[in-house]
């Protein structure tokens, strides 16, 4: 039963995922960091807070970085209750958008240029795990609600294109965008993005192995947001093969290797990372 429920419900996607990360020719790659700091408080009771940044866009842009709290309750072995909030700055990349007449013809071209924008984010999750000899199998379910601040940004509009047969004769102003030019500017400098919510359902499964006398324990999860607004539609899936190495009692570092495909309220669509975790309990 154990057998059957893993292959449908972890193995089965997590491998096609993980073949698709194997042949994608993914636009991105970068790296994700992450500083943990958690207090036991009891056997059943823990707390945490921790610091992340992110770098993306082929390392060339530092695209995120926030802080969190968190509290843990575990009421039994199998079961582990979590909530957390987090502050987020995440940096959104040019955008061009290009709009177009009934007949075809290109209209005009809209360059909104690269902002910052704050996102406050809460989370609600239970995770169940059963040990299967050395395997520790797991599922995990996660509410997530993120409110996007609103902001503004800078807006260029190119308008009035102009062909090979105009530009022949033309003496004016040129604007490129592109590769296409036109004949008019407009710029709106506060350019507002409006301030919006998103409720999305985050699903983990996971399996990892606890190798004997040995520091490492290498794990795989394998993970999919559902938007909770649009019927939960499947916005993104995650693949994650990594290892958690416990250096001391205190101290963990986590090393991995992420494949993200799709985009939900984060801005990651296709792209490979890797990810770097350090953790200090006390």
């Amino acid at each position: 039963m154990i057998n059957n429920v893993l292959n449908k419900r972890l193995l089965l996607p997590a491998l096609a995922l993980m073949a698709a990360a194997n042949t994608a020719h993914a636009d991105d790659y970068g790296v994700w960091t992450e500083l943990t700091v958690q207090k036991n408080l009891s056997k059943q009771w823990s707390v945490d807070a921790g610091i992340d940044l992110r770098a993306e866009n082929k390392l060339k842009d530092f695209t995120r970085y926030g802080v969190s709290v968190g509290v843990g309750y575990k009421p039994c072995s199998y079961v582990s209750l979590g909530a957390g909030y987090n502050f987020l700055r995440d940096y959104n990349l040019e955008e061009t958008k290009y709009e177009y007449r009934t007949s075809g013809a290109l209209k005009n071209c809209k360059v909104d240029d690269a902002f910052w924008r704050s996102k406050h984010r809460a989370t609600f999750d239970v995770t169940g795990s059963l040990p299967v000899g050395r395997f520790t199998l797991s599922v995990r379910e996660r509410y997530q609600y993120t409110h996007f601040v609103a902001t503004t940004t800078l807006r260029s509009v190119y308008k009035s294109p102009l062909s090979a047969d105009h530009l022949a004769g033309y003496t004016g102003p040129v604007y490129e965008c592109g590769g296409n030019k036109f004949a008019t500017l407009e710029v709106d400098p506060e350019r507002p993005k409006a301030a919006k919510d998103r409720h999305y359902l985050r699903s983990r499964f996971g399996v990892e192995y606890n190798i004997k006398h040995c520091a490492w324990t290498p794990y795989l999860t394998y993970e999919f947001s559902n938007d909770m607004s649009n019927q939960l539609h499947l916005d993104k899936q995650r693949l994650t093969v990594g290892a958690e190495w416990k250096i001391t009692k205190q101290h963990r570092l986590d090393i991995a290797y992420v494949y993200s495909n799709g985009a939900d309220d984060d801005n990651d669509s296709d792209i490979h990372v890797l990810s770097l975790g350090y953790k200090f309990k006390f």
